[in-house]
């Protein structure tokens, strides 16, 4: 595949297929805002989903899921705060985590909080 932002942007891709498929609606992807950069944000029903997209050719440096460490994190609950406080101040949030570890794709809910 080529180079690192295009592998990031297939699997961004992928996940949005897989993230539609299982019933979400993808409402945007690579949001960006002062606090960070969410994925995409979808709806799964009435919960408004922050869902980090993370992929690993290899487990070398560890799994996609460990990759999405404590900073990375407290970075996606900021711009997911700024974010719902605009577009919906009352929503009920998530975050979930699209793990690509090669081929393997897997959806963790609620990942954290």
């Amino acid at each position: 595949m080529g180079n690192s932002s295009t592998k990031g942007r297939l699997g961004e891709d992928r996940a949005s297929r897989f993230l539609a498929s299982c019933g979400y609606r993808v409402l945007a992807r690579n949001v960006r805002l002062p606090g960070g950069e969410i994925d995409a944000v979808c709806l799964d029903g009435e919960t408004l989903v922050m869902v980090e997209v993370k992929l690993r050719d290899s487990r070398t440096f560890g799994s996609a899921l460990a990759a999405v460490d404590a900073r990375k994190r407290a970075r996606l609950r900021s711009a997911a705060a700024d974010y719902a406080q605009v577009v919906a101040p009352s929503a009920k949030v998530r975050f979930d985590v699209v793990a690509l570890d090669g081929s393997r794709l897997v959806l963790h809910r609620n990942a954290f909080s």
